[in-house]
């Protein structure tokens, strides 16, 4: 590595951290001043407030890194150009493929981070987030409109009373797997609805009879009508009853978790269990694909940034590059929603919609760096 590509990588990650620490404090503060309404209202206080913030930082940065990637790198190759150091570089035989070494030097980094946050770091304080509020009362429980859906198709040794498959219905889920209001349809091997169990309250745990990671739905007091004779329909109700299931761990906490907070394992273990059970996995795809593609934005945006370093400005318009660069930056992201909300509803290829936009900004990022450097040459 030359010494120029050295100051350019160094020059490029310090602006990028510079912006990425800014719009992190930025945002965490409005997240902190959100949560500080919930004062009066919850049983918290400001360090578990602080707490959840410092939980909540790494996904914040996942979320802004392209678009702080994009901005940073504005900054220092305009600035640079503004003081007419890019000039002297290229009088020194500094030429476009060493620039497009110093894009890729200086991304490396940047794609690490974004890699090491999504697998790890972000799930691991997301789970650790959920047991802060649970435990202190920051929207302990989470809840829709008609519950949760969970379709829990048996294994043949695992058949109970004739029951092939169960559809599952819970109202609510805590963070520490304590269910409520509580559904389950037991079919036959016919699809012939042959009991229904209702139950106030439920918990998902681990089955102690085994050392394996089995886990069971357990019912409290539930009410079971049974429907299995057609000549004869019962009604008991029973202290606790024990469910076997094929539901995994990973998948019940897909549950309690927003899809584009999952790690491309968890999105790709949650949609081999919604084609097992076929049921449409096509949006859980495109996340999956997404987030194997995020990574690749990085080099894209910087690539996207260079011509700020060939289009000289005298007086040193640097905001206005900055800016421009801005409105990309979210002119990019409502393409990148707009082709994800229209490929489901056309049930385009998932690998196709996440690779359309990043390919398509790569195509404009070749093209304004071919044409920005014509434009120098011509200067």
């Amino acid at each position: 590595m030359t010494l120029i590509t050295k100051y350019l990588v160094s020059d490029l990650l310090r602006k990028i951290f510079i912006i990425t620490f800014g719009f992190t404090v930025l945002f965490s503060f409005f997240s902190f001043i959100a949560e500080l309404e919930n004062l009066n209202t919850y049983e918290i206080n400001l360090e578990k407030i602080f707490y959840s913030q410092i939980l909540n930082a790494p996904s914040i940065i996942y979320d802004i890194i392209p678009i702080a990637t994009l901005i940073g790198s504005l900054w220092c190759f305009a600035a640079l150009a503004a003081n007419s150091e890019f000039v002297v570089f290229f009088g020194s035989g500094f030429s476009t493929r060493h620039f497009i070494k110093v894009i890729i030097t200086g991304g490396t980094p940047i794609v690490m981070l974004t890699i090491f946050l999504s697998e790890i770091v972000m799930p691991l304080s997301i789970n650790k987030l959920n047991q802060v509020k649970s435990g202190g009362g920051l929207n302990q429980t989470i809840e829709l409109q008609t519950g949760y859906w969970i379709r829990d198709v048996l294994d043949y040794d695992k058949i109970e009373n004739d029951a092939n498959e169960r559809i599952i219905n819970i109202g609510q889920i805590d963070f520490d797997r304590k269910l409520s209001s509580v559904l389950v349809y037991e079919f036959d091997n016919q699809n012939k609805l042959i009991r229904k169990i209702s139950a106030k309250f439920g918990l998902f745990q681990k089955d102690k009879m085994t050392d394996e990671g089995v886990y069971s739905w357990i019912l409290v007091k539930p009410t079971i009508l049974d429907m299995s004779e057609p000549t004869s329909i019962t009604e008991k109700q029973f202290d606790n009853v024990i469910l076997s299931t094929n539901i995994s761990e990973s998948t019940f906490n897909a549950l309690t978790i927003k899809p584009d907070k999952m790690s491309a394992q968890e999105l790709r273990s949650y949609t081999a269990y919604l084609e097992d059970s076929n049921q449409d996995a096509n949006s859980y795809e495109i996340l999956f694909w997404k987030r194997i593609v995020y990574p690749l934005l990085i080099w894209i945006m910087l690539l996207i940034a260079t011509p700020a370093a060939f289009i000289q400005t005298r007086g040193g318009n640097i905001g206005i590059k900055i800016f421009v660069g801005v409105l990309f930056g979210i002119f990019f992201h409502l393409l990148n929603g707009l082709v994800s909300h229209l490929g489901v509803l056309n049930t385009w290829p998932p690998s196709l919609i996440a690779f359309f936009p990043p390919i398509s900004a790569l195509i404009i990022g070749l093209l304004l760096l071919v044409q920005s450097q014509r434009f120098a040459l011509l200067k």
